[in-house]
């Protein structure tokens, strides 16, 4: 199994693949600036990694 620090790293390398997929998927980076709707799809979307990462770091300290 992993000890700790372990799980902290995959936990960390998980979201950060999560959000270069959704942000590889989402298109090339002209359209994104130009497109208001995606803009603020791809800001919800690291709001909500953010919030996973502190959730993530809270539980972490608690194991």
């Amino acid at each position: 199994m992993l000890e700790k620090p372990g799980i902290l790293f995959v936990i960390l390398v998980l979201l950060l693949v999560f959000y270069l997929v959704i942000r590889w998927g989402a298109g090339k980076k002209k359209d994104i600036s130009k497109s208001y709707q995606m803009s603020n799809y791809l800001s919800g979307i690291r709001i909500l990694i953010i919030i996973l990462t502190i959730v993530a770091l809270i539980l972490w300290f608690f194991l």
